[in-house]
């Protein structure tokens, strides 16, 4: 009896599990080097062992278009992952009617982009801890973009080492 019913809980739990794609996988491969500044970090907002660089203060005060249906607004973001570190960065269920992730080498001229172009998630492998980089460049550079339609507080979550890290980023709009 308790086999029949661990059975069909599997069977009832699958299909949900099914619903989620699994995250694009962004590599050290992949990865940008570039010098962010001195105190780069506090003009970031931060989740365990990756950084959103330059969103604090940034996307607050912009007007963003509504582009029609399905459409959205590319915001770039770079994002720093700390090294030997693989965080998964997605956006929360309550957002994605109208934001996407953007680091899926997605195409654009300056103007909108279609939402499903994007994806829902993103994994960010960094690469290994390089001594010999300088102080302020000691993580991994991934940039991409942030879809967003219209002026929206954006909620994500970051998964890394078994924690889920809940932030909002606002992108003109606030987050309450």
């Amino acid at each position: 009896m308790r086999i029949a019913v661990a059975l069909l809980a599997l069977v009832v739990a699958v299909p949900a599990l099914a619903d989620e794609p699994a995250p694009y996988v962004r590599t050290c491969a992949g990865s940008q080097l570039g010098d962010l500044g001195r105190g780069w970090r506090q003009r970031a907002v931060v989740a365990g062992h990756v950084a959103f660089v330059g969103i604090k203060g940034s996307y607050r005060r912009m007007s963003t278009d509504r582009l029609g249906p399905g459409m959205a607004t590319p915001l770039k973001v770079l994002v720093v992952v700390d090294p030997n570190a693989a965080p998964t960065v997605t956006i929360a269920a309550r957002s994605r009617a109208y934001t996407a992730l953007g680091y899926n080498a997605i195409r654009h001229h300056g103007t909108g982009v279609p939402l499903a172009d994007g994806t829902r998630s993103v994994r960010f492998e960094a690469c290994r801890a390089d001594r010999s980089r300088e102080p302020w460049n000691r993580g991994t550079q991934f940039g991409g973009y942030f879809l967003v339609a219209g002026a929206r507080c954006v909620h994500i979550e970051v998964a890394t080492q078994g924690t889920v890290l809940r932030r909002n980023l606002s992108f003109g709009a606030p987050c309450a």
